[in-house]
């Protein structure tokens, strides 16, 4: 049994253009989430679904990539249940946590 459903609609949705690579901003994500110790998937193709818990809200999310060029991306992030106006907050709060993260790691 998935730990999410595939079929579910993204309530609230934000993108970004990111002068990064896919590769890079795929591995940031996975890096954030595994830093939040967040339960997470990636279907063989598609997004990468997590349970996110933020100021003590347990959400659900997808975060998705799409390659521009080989050297900028787009970084999608949705939150899949109806969502609080607090909790617009937490999808923000989410997309700057693998942006600066990734930020870090090329200064490193």
């Amino acid at each position: 049994e998935r730990l999410f459903p595939e079929k579910e609609a993204a309530m609230l949705h934000f993108k970004e253009n990111v002068p990064y690579s896919r590769r890079m901003v795929v591995y940031g994500i996975f890096d954030v989430l595994d830093s939040m110790d967040c339960q997470y998937e990636q279907a063989l193709i598609g997004d990468i679904h997590a349970e996110v818990t933020i100021l003590g809200h347990v959400s659900r999310f997808a975060f998705a990539v799409t390659e521009e060029t080989p050297d900028t991306s787009i970084l999608h992030v949705s939150m899949l249940c109806p969502p609080e106006e607090e909790q617009r907050l937490a999808v923000g709060y989410l997309m700057d946590c693998v942006l600066r993260h990734i930020q870090e790691e090329r200064r490193k």
